[in-house]
């Protein structure tokens, strides 16, 4: 089952110290949608970061939402690859390469949000077997993001590139 870290490690930490540090002015305090929250454990992370005026969880699990409640997160059940929700701020852990259609995921995120963040795992050629799912190599990614978010702006840290895409507003959230 996914997002069911038992530890969130030093490369995680790491992960979220950076985020910390880059995470543009305009993405702080916005309703914040957590797409593929898991069990809620990179979730209230990201609530440190992002201090959202509003939190909202979304996970395909519904044994993961019920651990996400437990730590108060409002956890609603949603398969990404048939709905996306509607909201100011959608940001996305390490969930765009478990889902079957990533394009019409990036697609509804552009329609449906008007700020994104996205963290994703690339994979590396020389290294398999670091991560579940189907990681993209840097070039499908970037392609994706080209393509889908066309105003991204984004960065590598260790194996993993971290987006910030501001779309045109034509969310009604």
């Amino acid at each position: 089952m996914f997002g069911t870290n038992l530890v969130v490690g030093p490369q995680i930490k790491a992960q979220i110290r950076l985020l910390r540090q880059r995470v543009p002015a305009d993405f702080l305090q916005r309703d914040m949608d957590d797409l593929g929250c898991g069990d809620g454990k990179i979730t209230v992370l990201l609530k440190e970061v992002f201090q959202p005026r509003k939190l909202r969880g979304f996970d395909i699990h519904p044994a993961l939402i019920r651990r996400a409640r437990q730590k108060g997160i409002e956890a609603e059940i949603a398969n990404l690859d048939e709905e996306m929700p509607r909201g100011e701020l959608a940001v996305m852990w390490g969930v765009l390469h478990h889902l079957k259609n990533k394009e019409h995921c990036l697609r509804r995120i552009s329609e449906n949000y008007t700020l994104a963040f996205i963290r994703e795992p690339v994979k590396n050629r020389a290294i398999k077997g670091l991560e579940m799912g189907q990681p993209l190599i840097k070039e499908e990614i970037e392609d994706l993001i080209k393509k889908y978010l066309p105003s991204a702006q984004y960065f590598y840290y260790g194996h993993c590139i971290f987006v910030f895409y501001r779309g045109s507003g034509k969310s009604t959230a």
